[in-house]
């Protein structure tokens, strides 16, 4: 039985945040099973031995008290790695200190990966001290990631003989971080392991040169949570920017909330790297961002949304090498033309591109009623659409969240915009009281009224783009990404899209896979094109 296993000395229950194995999926030693959360962290938890998932108890969302039952796992004939509340098993019987029952070899410990997408950790604290022993299971280092601080549990029992990187160092995946005495057949094993693991080229150089031109541009790292920093990255705050209120000027989560109440949706005012083009009826506020000499790639945002809700995306994207361009659509953001029908939508992007990207092809990725807008755009231009990239689209059947178009349309309080972002997504969306009630103010304008009207009525959509999406299947790559859990658009309206269309549906997603599951996202985009 896998148990909820203690990642702190304080903690006495945690959230199943997911699962990174299914049913039937066997794991290694060191491979990550569970997310979970706590209420310090959240963080992968890696598997004490190796084994075989037969089935979850605990399903995403459930709160577990320490030492409960998570799932039932099959361990074979080896050791009991699982925890007991908690803790590891009793120790064997002390054995005759005169008897040798396995050599001890030293051997490196490397910086673990915490996540698939992490390439560099932050020493943030040893717990423990050169000559300490530790058992299998027992936390021996505090690791700070982009994501979240965890303590690192042990893989095998051992002494730490000396540390090579100390408290605040930042260390590449896979380099020595310390020295460590264990037996010389779990170092057999770790080796093993090490050589039938896929490897990815390092240059120390690089990473060097690259965290001291960090440094430089900062002067020095930004101390925050991980939920301060998970909320940053949902939002597109710059955590450079927010003034940390916590122990040591660490940024906490109530000062991105209220970095949040100061953005362009609360006081109106342009940030500085929002763009204006001037186009034939009105200008267009966009983000133009990334490598300007790599791929591009326009972001196209949903009703009621503007170009923020691609943060997380976009930031992937740009560290690929891409040009990213997020414009505030028509009736949306900081855009000064206003749109009272679906069509409104993409009636400006051929002059907004010719404006910004006047030569080559692009790639294009929508979101919900933006997918109607790049459906409609990528018509006109196939010729330079690459790819075709649609999350959670409108326009492939007639149901939908009606009420929800209608409220946001019509929303006047902060508290009625709280209740429909909820819908949204499997995570809640948290804005200060002051972002919300600027974000309630600016929808009581009612620019979005008529907008709604031509999208939603008593029977459902008024949009429909099924047959022109497959006319562009057959010269476009082009995909659709679903949420399991849409709560706005039913997913089975994949069924409606020719084959040629790729289809990816994302188990723990709602209306916004690009919030729920950014990384997900990602890897579908930077895989080959559909």
């Amino acid at each position: 039985m896998l148990k909820m296993p203690r990642l702190g000395e304080t903690m006495d229950e945690g959230k199943v945040v997911g699962w990174l194995i299914q049913p039937g999926d066997a794991f290694k030693r060191g491979d990550p099973i569970i997310e979970i959360e706590t209420d310090k962290t959240i963080a992968e938890f890696p598997a004490l031995g190796d084994g075989t998932l037969h089935d979850i108890i605990a399903v995403v969302g459930d709160t577990v008290e320490v030492g409960q039952p998570l799932a039932r796992i099959d361990i074979g004939i080896g050791p009991d790695w699982t925890a007991e509340d908690g803790d590891m098993p009793a120790e064997e019987p002390a054995v005759p200190a005169q008897v040798t029952l396995t050599a001890m070899v030293e051997t490196d410990l490397d910086m673990p990966r915490l996540g698939e997408t992490m390439e560099e950790g932050r020493v943030s604290k040893w717990l423990k001290a050169p000559g300490d022993s530790f058992a299998r299971g027992e936390a021996i280092i505090e690791i700070e990631t982009d994501k979240t601080i965890a303590e690192f549990p042990a893989l095998m029992e051992g002494t730490l003989v000396s540390i090579l990187r100390g408290d605040g160092e930042m260390v590449a995946v896979g380099q020595p971080i310390a020295r460590i005495a264990i037996s010389a057949s779990d170092a057999l094993d770790v080796k093993t392991a090490e050589a039938e693991a896929p490897t990815k080229p390092y240059s120390a150089p690089h990473v060097q040169t690259e965290i001291q031109d960090r440094a430089a541009a900062t002067d020095g790292p930004v101390r925050a949570t991980p939920v301060a920093r998970r909320l940053a990255r949902l939002h597109g705050v710059d955590l450079q920017s927010v003034s940390g209120t916590g122990r040591r000027a660490r940024v906490e989560k109530a000062d991105v909330l209220a970095a949040l109440s100061g953005t362009p949706q609360a006081n109106g005012k342009a940030p500085d790297d929002v763009l204006f083009a001037d186009l034939p009826r009105g200008r267009m506020a966009y983000l133009d961002t990334g490598n300007s000499a790599g791929r591009t790639v326009l972001l196209l945002h949903g009703f009621a949304g503007d170009r923020t809700t691609w943060a997380a995306v976009a930031s992937g994207l740009k560290r690929a090498g891409h040009r990213v361009l997020i414009p505030d659509l028509p009736g949306h953001g900081l855009t000064q033309i206003a749109a009272s029908a679906a069509a409104d939508l993409s009636a400006d992007l051929a002059a907004f591109l010719q404006r910004v990207a006047p030569a080559g092809s692009f790639d294009i990725v929508a979101h919900s009623l933006g997918c109607v807008a790049a459906v409609d755009f990528a018509v006109m231009v196939p010729d330079r659409v690459d790819s075709l990239t649609l999350l959670a689209p409108a326009g492939l059947g007639p149901e939908i969240d009606g009420d929800f178009v209608r409220g946001m349309a019509q929303a006047t309080v902060a508290a009625e915009v709280s209740h429909l972002l909820r819908r949204l997504s499997v995570n809640p969306v948290q804005l200060s009281d002051g972002a919300l009630t600027a974000l309630a103010a600016d929808l009581a304008k009612g620019g979005l009224a008529a907008l709604a009207s031509a999208i939603a009525g008593p029977s459902g959509q008024k949009v429909d783009c099924i047959s022109k999406l497959e006319k562009l299947a057959a010269s476009v790559g082009t995909r659709v990404i679903f949420g399991l859990e849409d709560r706005i658009i039913p997913w089975r309206h994949v069924t409606s899209v020719s084959p040629r269309v790729a289809i990816h549906l994302l188990s723990r997603s709602g209306h916004m896979p690009q919030w729920d599951q950014p990384k997900d996202v990602l890897d579908i985009l930077l895989s080959e094109r559909a």
